[in-house]
């Protein structure tokens, strides 16, 4: 390596620092990633196991290819080492075994594998690896692995924890560097480092050419040649090679020969060799695997000989059984310049050869000229496997090019259809817009128009909520078929934003379902009850348990299809009001691993959203602030759509953390939004928030106005306030503000009828400390607090809203306080700044130690920790890592992330590289008292 010595030590520190780490080496084709890539592994082969893969651009539209080359064999090593179905999903996925069962294309496919279980083996097979030695996974140009592997690996790097694994990784940048990968960001910014190659400075250039071609340029030749190039390497020895074939010697003052772009210097290259060798670096180019004797199959008996002179000359390496481009520019460039009479020869005898039927589509589509309905069905076939194998991004490329070879009209917006489904699912919105819109112009009316508009009106629920209601449009299509006609009337219901709207089309949908003769599968019957039941609930009709539990034993999670998908954010929402708080995050954690091991990114955000807000009312703040950076990372790369509801989690977690200011600054910008785009269901929330935020100061009036306003838009839209749980705030608001008749009419008309008749935990623990709060205005003292102690029951009996519970305690140590029950009102408060305190909640914090100060007399300690959180905190200053303290001590793992929050809070801390030093000094204060 020449001219990298700086960078070569950059990276030995990187691979020093304690693992976790991503090492990310980036810069533009050319310019030496490979190298220095190389180097690197090298390095980290002296004391750790290197597991190493060069992807290849080829293997973009194929599932799983990057993973099975940079694992398939030692996986299928440590296969028995892996849980059944776990081992059995990566059999599947590295091609050693069938799946279940195949999908047809269409909207709703039929039973696949459990996909979710190919990224959990993963997973399994690093702990392995891990075991017997510090693992390093190097691959170099990632921005080519397909998107499926790209996803699993990143799936198993976040979940890996504390376990020694390094990421190695080189990346193309500019232009023609692809997509970004996931697995580059997977781990935390604090554990990733990037290097970022710049030019070759001129002597290294000169000593580079001097090794590769055996030619000393004489310095004012070799500054113009690396002012030529900009110090990339690989065009500097193109050059200098072309220079040479060509005889050619510059004189002082002649114009330097080096075109804009160096394909014609490639091409020169590619030039020297022979017919057969050219055709060998064809096969190479265009190939997933390509080995010698593939290569032989389709060149015929010279081969090898043709394999031999493309090494001789630079073009070719060998790698391992296989062949690889020494660039990816000879590869690209070789396809660019061969007839496209020889690429389609090529291409046929590839799918022949070939036993993947991905592949062979790939192949196939590629030599076709002109509409052919046999391949077209092949080709949406294979699409349908792609799809199975967690890969949406080559099923959408692949639906459309069966849709550019259909004849028959039906057929070809059939695969448009199934091609937005796959792009949707894949993160790229626009793309499916396109296509839906494309059917809509096309179509008569009938069951492919009536999909095309639910497809489209499922995308502008996000993108344009104005819009969505033309869904209805689709029930004149789906005349005379009951099923279809249902799931209209679904869409309508998941979509509407007046409640009264939404209950009756859900209730038609279950009496649709219900008839003789009318046979849906179980996920649209689950997805059915469910709807019905949450719309229920948001109505506050009833407690429809019986209906969700039945929905949840229906419900097989096939798919990811709408139906599907709104099944598990009902059951998810339904879950939730019922108190049923577990359940629902185990829903949402279960449906999130589902999508990232089917590769549907772009459907990820309507999970994380909601999983992240409920681990943050649960006390899990570490996991939802996980979450929330999982989001923007989505946000970030593409799914731009979701901007608002990363932000909404963002406004709760700066709640928690007591950033007013931060909540009132994206608050207002994001309900300007939505009342500009009309939408009241999302303005409503966003009023919720900004009540909340001044409540916490506490500034009553400015929360009144921003919680009566959510009051009305919620009345307005026929729910029911009970199920919003901010607008209970506004009985607060009201008392603070002096307007206790005004609390009193809200309580009574609209909360305490809604808890006597639905008799979900939250409402009544809500109604009582309301309650609570208003009789304590009137100064009924005891009615007070009868309401508190009720309140406080309901969370001692188990429901797990820490947040909550810590302010029900605050109320009743106010009114204890003013009881002058000065011992019972400490207790309270010191337990409520306990749980505050856990949180990192500092606006509540504050509150409760202003009530503390009114009570006089001692002041308790802020920085004393229970007996359970200095163990941690003392474990995890050890330097062990969350899971293992949660092994050691038999507690689950967010156990420690609550504990060591609370740990951090009270010694003044934000990380454990700081625990040492605060323990010890805690220790200290401790001895001198």
């Amino acid at each position: 390596m020449i001219g990298r010595d700086r960078e070569l030590a950059v990276i030995e520190d990187s691979l020093a620092a304690p693992p976790p780490r991503t090492i990310v080496i980036e810069g533009g084709a050319g310019i030496g990633k490979t190298t220095v890539w190389s180097a690197a592994a090298e390095v980290a082969r002296h004391d750790r196991t290197v597991l190493a893969w060069r992807v290849s651009a080829a293997e973009q539209d194929l599932a799983f290819a990057t993973l099975h080359g940079l694992l398939g064999d030692t996986a299928s090593r440590l296969l028995g080492r892996v849980p059944e179905p776990r081992a059995r999903a990566l059999a599947a996925a590295f091609g050693l075994a069938e799946p279940d069962a195949a999908a047809g294309p269409g909207r709703w496919p039929g039973r696949r594998p459990d996909a979710a279980l190919v990224g959990l083996g993963v997973v399994d097979v690093l702990r392995a690896l891990v075991a017997e030695a510090p693992l390093v996974l190097a691959l170099d140009d990632v921005q080519w692995s397909d998107r499926a592997s790209d996803q699993v690996l990143a799936f198993a790097t976040r979940r890996l924890g504390d376990v020694p694994v390094t990421l190695l990784l080189a990346r193309r940048t500019g232009d023609d560097a692809g997509r970004a990968p996931d697995l580059v960001t997977a781990m935390a910014p604090e554990r990733r480092s990037t290097l970022e190659l710049g030019p070759l400075s001129v002597g290294a250039l000169g000593r580079l050419l001097h090794e590769r071609l055996g030619a000393a340029y004489p310095r004012p030749l070799l500054v113009r040649l690396h002012d030529a190039v900009a110090g990339n390497p690989l065009l500097a020895i193109e050059v200098g090679r072309s220079l040479l074939a060509r005889g050619l010697e510059l004189t002082p003052g002649e114009p330097f020969p080096v075109p804009p772009e160096a394909g014609p210097l490639l091409r020169d290259h590619l030039a020297t060799l022979s017919r057969d060798a050219r055709r060998a670096v064809l096969v190479v180019a265009i190939s997933s695997d390509p080995t010698p004797a593939l290569v032989e199959a389709v060149v015929g008996p010279n081969a090898e000989a043709a394999i031999d002179e493309a090494i001789r000359h630079g073009v070719l390496v060998e790698a391992g059984d296989g062949l690889r481009a020494a660039h990816p520019l000879f590869a690209s460039t070789a396809y660019a310049d061969a007839p496209p009479g020889e690429r389609r020869a090529l291409r046929r005898r590839l799918a022949e050869l070939t036993t993947d039927p991905v592949e062979a589509a790939v192949h196939l589509a590629s030599s076709t000229q002109g509409p052919n309905p046999t391949i077209a069905g092949r080709v949406a076939d294979a699409a349908s496997v792609a799809l199975d194998r967690g890969a949406p991004a080559t099923a959408a490329d692949l639906f459309r090019r069966a849709a550019d070879l259909s004849v028959d009209a039906e057929a070809r917006n059939r695969y448009r259809i199934a091609e937005a489904d796959a792009a949707f699912a894949a993160g790229d919105a626009d793309r499916a817009v396109t296509r839906l819109d494309a059917v809509l112009t096309e179509v008569p009316r009938g069951r492919l128009r009536a999909e095309a508009i639910m497809g489209r009106a499922e995308i502008s629920h996000i993108a344009a909520p104005a819009d969505v209601m033309l869904v209805a449009l689709a029930l004149d299509d789906a005349a005379g078929d009951p099923l279809l006609e249902a799931k209209v009337h679904l869409y309508v219901a998941a979509h509407a934003d007046d409640e009264g709207v939404a209950l009756a089309n859900a209730n038609r949908v279950v009496e649709i379902l219900e008839q003789p003769g009318v046979d849906p599968d179980t996920d649209f019957l689950a997805c059915a009850l469910l709807e019905r039941a949450f719309h229920l609930l948001m109505r506050g009709e009833s407690a429809p348990v019986a209906d969700v539990d039945r929905a949840l034993a229906l419900l097989e999670r096939r798919a990811s299809s709408f139906f599907s998908r709104r099944a598990e954010e009902c059951a998810q929402r339904c879950l939730y009001m019922l108190g049923r708080l577990e359940e629902a995050i185990a829903i949402d954690e279960a449906e999130h691993r589902r999508l990232v091991d089917r590769g549907h990114v772009g459907l990820l955000p309507v999970v994380l959203q909601p999983l992240a807000t409920v681990q943050l009312f649960v006390g899990h703040v570490a996991e939802a602030r996980r979450l929330a950076r999982e989001l923007h990372e989505l946000v970030d790369q593409g799914e731009a759509v979701w901007r608002d509801r990363a932000l909404l989690v963002d406004a709760w977690i700066l709640l928690v953390d007591g950033d007013l200011d931060g909540v009132r600054r994206i608050g207002t910008e994001a309900l300007a939004r939505q009342q500009a785009d009309t939408d009241r269901w999302e303005a409503m929330i966003w009023l919720g928030i900004l009540g909340t935020a001044e409540l916490c100061v506490p500034a009553p009036g400015p929360a009144l106005d921003y919680l009566r306003q959510s009051l009305e838009l919620a009345i307005a839209m026929g729910v029911d306030p009970a199920r919003r749980g901010p607008l209970y705030q506004v009985v607060e608001a009201a008392v603070l503000a002096g307007e206790v008749d005004l609390a009193e009419d809200i309580l009574a008309t609209w909360f305490e009828p809604s808890a006597r008749r639905l008799g979900l935990p939250e409402d009544v623990e809500k109604v009582a400390r309301s309650r609570g709060l208003v009789e304590l205005a009137r100064g009924n003292l005891e009615a007070a607090l009868a309401a508190f102690d009720e309140a406080v029951s309901i969370f001692e009996a188990g429901l797990a809203l820490p947040l909550d519970h810590g302010r029900a305690r605050l109320a009743r140590a106010q009114a204890r306080r003013r009881a002058g029950r000065h011992r019972a009102a400490r207790e309270d408060l010191e337990a409520a700044l306990g749980m505050f305190e856990s949180l990192g909640a500092r606006a509540w914090i504050e509150r409760t130690r202003t009530e503390l100060g009114h009570l006089g007399g001692r002041a308790p300690s802020t920085i004393e920790l229970t007996a359970a959180e200095r163990r941690v905190a003392e474990l995890a200053a050890s330097g062990r890592s969350n899971r293992e303290i949660a092994a050691e001590l038999v507690v689950s793992v967010r156990t420690v992330e609550s504990q060591l929050s609370a740990a951090y809070a009270k010694l003044g801390i934000d990380s454990r590289r700081h625990l040492p030093a605060a323990l010890a000094a805690q220790v200290g204060r401790g001895q001198s008292r």
